[in-house]
């Protein structure tokens, strides 16, 4: 019984278990969530192998692989997911941060030459661009706007949780319309969003760990994925300063519909589009100029 309850014997139950219920990259799974339960790093794993878990330690993890075996994402299930090196809170209100969006705050942060700029951060969810632009650019201004008032609640809690709440505000509101009454016209000098990309055909191909899980309105973006990139390019003139710049991720195949977007708008010039390590066209950035 006690080897069946050790380190080593439940890493191999639940990567049998989780083999079972076609759980991709079932060991690291298993490795990250018995970290987790422990409050250890998973490299300790190794070293003690042979640890006895207690009782309430066995039934905790036994919870989370049954949750992981139902598909429902790791990030989810430890609470917490790592973004610019940093460690930001995530549950079901808001989409679980990838890697390849931290080519956002690279951008943001590149195309910045002056000091206290202010940022808008549209679709922000979880926070982490906000966050992260803050922490990266100590003196700038930022409002970071979500339609879901549970997804604010996770961004304010994780602006507290790194120190930089009081140099964001976040709104709860569909887009521009959470900045009307600010009198932000005219003021904004990046314009950053991950926004919702997902077409309606894609939405049905999406693996459960997506499609069951995260919040759809964050993914869902129409019927050709490109909705909120019309209204954001559309928008976002009467915001910027001259010289301001608008800076987005895309989905795959999507880097030409929305390159047009931005040259059938007057006023954005020098666009450039930037591939992630897969290869991908994954930002783009368009320069606002009046000339």
């Amino acid at each position: 019984m006690n080897k069946i309850c050790t380190v080593a014997g439940l890493l191999r139950w639940a990567n049998d278990y989780l083999i079972r219920h076609n759980v991709p990259s079932p060991h690291i799974d298993a490795e990250y969530m018995l970290a987790h339960v422990l409050g250890c790093r998973r490299k300790d794993l190794l070293i003690y192998p042979d640890r006895v878990l207690t009782e309430p330690e066995r039934e905790q993890f036994n919870a989370c692989i049954e949750r992981r075996g139902r598909r429902e994402p790791l990030q989810y299930i430890t609470g917490e997911v790592e973004f610019r090196g940093l460690l930001f809170k995530v549950n079901k209100d808001v989409l679980i941060p990838r890697p390849e969006t931290e080519l956002l705050v690279d951008e943001v942060v590149n195309s910045v030459s002056k000091k206290g700029v202010t940022v808008l951060d549209l679709c922000t969810g979880s926070g982490c661009i906000a966050v992260s632009i803050a922490k990266e650019l100590a003196e700038s201004r930022i409002y970071a706007v979500d339609i879901s008032e549970g997804a604010i609640a996770v961004a304010e809690e994780n602006a507290g949780r790194h120190g930089v709440g009081e140099r964001i505000t976040f709104l709860a509101g569909d887009l521009f319309g959470a900045i009307d009454a600010l009198n932000l016209k005219g003021k904004i000098d990046v314009i950053v969003s991950n926004p919702p990309y997902v077409s309606k055909n894609e939405m049905e191909e999406l693996q459960p760990e997506i499609k069951d899980y995260e919040p759809a309105s964050a993914l869902y973006g129409g019927g050709d994925g490109l909705d909120f990139y019309r209204r954001i390019i559309r928008e976002s003139p009467s915001y910027l300063v001259p010289g301001g710049y608008v800076v987005m991720e895309m989905g795959y195949g999507q880097a030409g519909r929305i390159k047009d977007l931005f040259e059938k708008e007057k006023g954005f010039i020098d666009i450039e589009i930037k591939k992630d390590l897969a290869g991908i066209e994954r930002t783009i950035k368009a320069l606002y100029s009046t000339r």
